[in-house]
């Protein structure tokens, strides 16, 4: 009924590059975060990846419900053929985007948070190796920096 009304309100030249930019917009929310680490201050490494271990089971599903949400908004967005042709030439991404979001959702109520590493942060990371990668990623997980790590990054 509101779709018809919708219809008939409309002039026709106008819902379909609606309809497009809609399914374009939903296939631009699949971009995935890059590197990162979990951060919660007062935790140490191995506290956050027994955390992210333990939240790991979440991201399939939540990968799955991504996808399944993206059809359905694909169809009412973007019609019987167009919605779901743009949804399933981006499924990967949206699958991926939701597993990880599902796995930030359970950090976060363990009380984490998602931590962006900067590309020299990664390179060093690439470079270490060992107790000293180890003593890193413990203080990159509680918020410190590659500069405020004894020279590391120098």
């Amino acid at each position: 009924m509101i779709f018809y009304c919708a219809r008939n309100f409309w002039p026709r030249s106008f819902l379909k590059p609606l309809m497009l930019v809609g399914a374009g917009v939903l296939a631009g929310c699949s971009g995935n975060p890059g590197l990162s680490v979990p951060h919660q201050p007062g935790a140490n490494f191995s506290a956050a990846r027994a955390a992210v271990l333990s939240c790991s089971p979440h991201g399939p599903k939540g990968g799955e419900n991504a996808l399944v949400g993206s059809y359905i908004a694909g169809v009412l967005l973007g019609g019987l053929v167009l919605g779901p042709a743009v949804v399933y030439s981006t499924r990967h991404d949206i699958r991926a985007s939701g597993a990880v979001s599902a796995v930030d959702r359970c950090l976060g109520d363990l009380g984490y948070t998602r931590r962006e590493l900067t590309a020299e942060e990664i390179r060093v990371l690439n470079t270490t190796s060992g107790e000293r990668r180890r003593l890193l990623l413990d203080h990159l997980v509680v918020g410190g920096s590659v500069e405020t790590f004894g020279g590391v990054g120098s």
